[in-house]
């Protein structure tokens, strides 16, 4: 199958993540080429449909044709929330493979510095195993601790370069990890 390097781009990312949902679409689409529109994305989601690539689903998420009837992965659409909070471009790299991680990424600065990011969801409770689990990590990559409450920051102790998100008023808020009181 011939397919344009948008759809490739956008393929690629659903490859990775699984799920997708429709309004993350457009945003994801504009880091490749910041003049798309809309119909564009229509027009990208339509042929990869049709070339049985993915499933639109009633919610308003997209997945994988092979993930069709199997529950949305809530913690990678978030982790793709945080990607697009982040990226001014596209991704150098993108990975769902490397845990403890839910979503990897590589992002390039102006003046071409890289830097790697991790998103890592804190079920409340885990907290105690996330921090296990991060010390046996390279110290390379920023980790961004999504939380459901930010409460949840004062039972996390952590030696990487990291950060905590949570999503409040519809909107994700970034505090820099040992000042997420202010």
């Amino acid at each position: 199958m011939l397919l344009t390097k948008d759809q490739q781009f956008l393929l690629g990312v659903l490859r990775e993540t699984g799920w997708m949902r429709q309004d993350q679409v457009l945003p994801l689409m504009r880091l490749y080429d910041p003049a798309k529109v809309q119909s564009h994305c229509e027009a990208i989601l339509r042929h990869l449909r049709y070339a049985g690539e993915l499933i639109p689903m009633d919610d308003g998420l997209i997945c994988l044709a092979e993930l069709r009837g199997k529950g949305a992965d809530h913690a990678m659409l978030c982790a793709l929330d945080v990607l697009l909070s982040l990226a001014s471009g596209p991704p150098i790299q993108l990975t769902s493979r490397m845990p403890p991680y839910k979503l990897c990424f590589l992002l390039e600065r102006e003046g071409g510095r890289i830097d790697a990011f991790g998103v890592l969801p804190v079920e409340p409770g885990r907290e105690s195993i996330t921090g296990i689990l991060l010390a046996q990590q390279p110290q390379d990559v920023t980790v961004l601790l999504f939380l459901t409450s930010l409460e949840q920051h004062q039972l996390l102790h952590l030696r990487q370069r990291h950060y905590f998100v949570i999503r409040q008023e519809g909107r994700l808020r970034f505090f820099k990890g040992g000042d997420a009181r202010q």
